[in-house]
C-alpha cells in the first residue's frame, strides 16, 4: 500500500514538474511573442514612415514635371507665336502690294484729274477686298491658336485644310507643291485646333528641310486613310529623309538639327495626340520622310431596324 502512494507521489511530482516546465516555457514564448509583436510594430511604423516619404518625393517628382511640362508647354507656345507672326507677314505681303498700287493709283488719277464717282467706287471696292483678306488671315489665326477645351468629333480634312490655310504663304514663298485630296468625311474624335497644330508643326519641318539641304523639286503629299479603330493622315516628303542614327530621338523634347531651332514642334505633336489617345510614327519613305497621325476615329453606333409585325 506504502508503494503505492509513493508510485503516485511520484507520478503526481513528474506531473507537476512537467507543468511547472510548460508554464515556464510558455511563458518565454509569450515574452518572445510580445517581442516580435513589438518588433513588428516597430517594422510596420518604420515601413509606414518610409512609405510616406516615398509618397511625398513621388508627388514632388509629379509636380516637377508638370512644372516642367508647362515650362515646355509655354516655350512651344511662343515658338508658334513666332511663327505665326513670320506667317502674318507671308500672308499680308501681297494684299499690302495691292493696297500700295491701288492708293498710288489713286495719286496718278487725281493728277490727272480723273477722279470721278465710278473710280471712287472701283477704289473703295477693291481696297476692302485686300482688307476683308487681311482681317480673315487674322480670324483664321485666333481661331488656330485658341485651345479646345474639351474633346468633341472633328473631321481630320477640315482641320488639316485649316493649317494649310496658314501655311499657304509658306508654300509659295518656299516654293513647295502641294498634294492633297480627301473624299468624304473622316470623323476623328479630339482637339481640332491642336490636331491642325500638329500639322503644321509637320509641314514646317518639312520647309526647313527642303531650305536646309537646297532641294530644288520639293513636294509634300498628304494622304487619309482610316482602320477599325483610327482614323490616319500621312504627310510624305522628299526633303532627303531623316538620318538613322537621329529618328529615334525626333519626337524628344529640345531635340532639333536646326541652328534656330527650339526642338519642342515634334514633342508637341507627340504631347498633343497622346493627349487624344492618339499616336505619331515618323520613318523614311522614298526619298523623305514620313509621318503618320493617327487619331481614334468617331464610333457611329447603328440603330436597330425597327420591324413591323402585323
Amino acid at each position: 500500500m506504502i508503494l503505492v502512494y509513493i508510485t503516485l507521489a511520484l507520478v503526481f511530482g513528474y506531473i507537476l514538474l512537467i507543468i511547472a516546465l510548460y508554464v515556464k516555457k510558455s511563458r518565454g514564448l509569450l515574452k518572445k511573442l510580445k517581442e516580435s509583436e513589438q518588433s513588428y510594430r516597430d517594422l510596420a511604423e518604420k515601413y509606414e514612415a518610409i512609405n510616406k516619404n516615398l509618397e511625398k518625393k513621388i508627388q514632388e517628382e509629379v509636380e516637377k514635371n508638370r512644372q516642367k511640362d508647362h515650362l515646355l508647354i509655354q516655350h512651344s507656345r511662343l515658338a508658334a507665336m513666332g511663327e505665326m507672326i513670320a506667317s502674318i507677314g507671308h500672308q499680308w505681303r501681297q494684299p499690302l502690294n495691292s493696297l500700295s498700287l491701288i492708293i498710288q493709283d489713286v495719286r496718278e488719277e487725281f493728277e490727272f484729274g480723273q477722279l470721278d464717282e465710278l473710280y471712287i467706287d472701283n477704289f473703295t471696292k477693291e481696297s476692302m477686298i485686300q482688307i476683308k483678306h487681311m482681317s480673315r488671315t487674322i480670324n483664321d489665326f485666333r481661331k488656330f491658336y485658341k485651345p479646345n477645351n474639351e474633346k468633341a468629333p472633328f473631321s481630320i480634312g477640315s482641320s488639316i485644310e485649316d493649317a494649310l490655310s496658314i501655311f499657304s504663304s509658306s508654300l509659295k514663298y518656299y516654293g513647295i507643291q502641294l498634294e492633297f485630296e480627301y473624299r468624304g468625311e473622316l470623323m476623328a474624335y479630339g482637339f481640332p485646333n491642336e490636331y491642325s497644330q500638329v500639322v503644321l508643326n509637320i509641314l514646317n519641318n518639312a520647309r526647313d528641310a527642303f531650305v536646309q539641304k537646297d532641294i530644288k523639286n520639293r513636294t509634300i503629299r498628304i494622304q487619309l486613310s482610316e482602320t477599325k479603330e483610327f482614323v490616319q493622315a500621312e504627310l510624305t516628303d522628299n526633303a532627303g529623309g531623316i538620318d538613322l542614327s537621329l529618328l529615334d530621338k525626333i519626337f524628344d523634347p529640345y531635340f532639333t538639327t536646326r541652328p534656330n531651332g527650339t526642338g519642342l514642334g515634334l514633342y508637341m505633336a507627340k504631347m498633343i495626340l497622346e493627349n487624344m489617345n492618339g499616336l505619331v510614327m515618323a520613318d523614311n519613305y522614298d526619298s523623305g520622310a514620313r509621318f503618320v497621325l493617327s487619331v481614334p476615329k468617331v464610333q457611329v453606333t447603328v440603330q436597330p431596324e425597327l420591324i413591323s409585325v402585323s
